[in-house]
C-alpha cells in the first residue's frame, strides 16, 4: 500500500522552519518501511509519502501524531487522514534522507555565509577581539 497525509499546522513556519522534516525522516528511517519521503507544501504543511504494509502506516501515524505534538509543542497541529494512491512514485528511503541532509546542509551554509558577511562588516578592532 502507498499514499500520503499532511501534517498542517495553524501558524506559519511553525512546523516548515522547525526541523519538522528531519524530525520525521528519522522516524521514517527507523521504521519497518524501506519508501517514503517528506516534503514541505507551503509554509504551514508538510505532506508524508509512504509505503508499506496497510497496519504498520497507520501505527506510524498515530505514534507520529503524538510524537510530533510532543516535539514541537503545538497542539494546533492536525493530520490528515491517510490517502491510498497507488499511482505515487515513492523514493527509497536513504535516498530521500540524502536529499533532505543536502537541503538541510545548504541552510547551514547560507547562515554562515550571512554571519561572515556581517562580521566582514565590523570595525577592525572589534573584529580582532572576536577572533581572540
Amino acid at each position: 500500500m502507498k499514499g500520503s497525509f499532511c501534517i498542517k499546522a495553524k501558524e506559519e513556519n511553525a512546523i516548515t522552519e522547525k526541523g519538522a522534516r528531519a524530525f520525521i525522516m528519522e522516524r521514517l528511517l527507523n521504521s519497518p518501511f524501506s519508501k517514503g519521503s517528506v516534503v514541505n507544501v507551503d509554509s504551514k504543511t508538510v505532506q508524508v509519502n509512504v509505503e508499506g504494509d496497510e497496519k504498520q502506516i497507520r501505527d506510524f501515524v498515530k505514534k507520529l501524531e503524538k510524537d510530533l505534538v510532543s516535539k514541537f509543542s503545538n497542539p494546533s497541529i492536525s493530520f490528515t487522514l491517510f490517502q491510498e494512491d497507488s499511482s505515487l512514485e515513492i523514493p527509497d528511503l536513504m535516498r530521500s534522507s540524502q536529499a533532505l541532509m543536502v537541503g538541510q546542509l545548504q541552510k547551514g551554509i547560507n547562515v554562515q555565509l550571512d554571519i561572515l558577511s556581517t562580521l566582514k562588516q565590523l570595525p577592525k578592532e572589534l573584529a580582532g577581539a572576536l577572533k581572540e
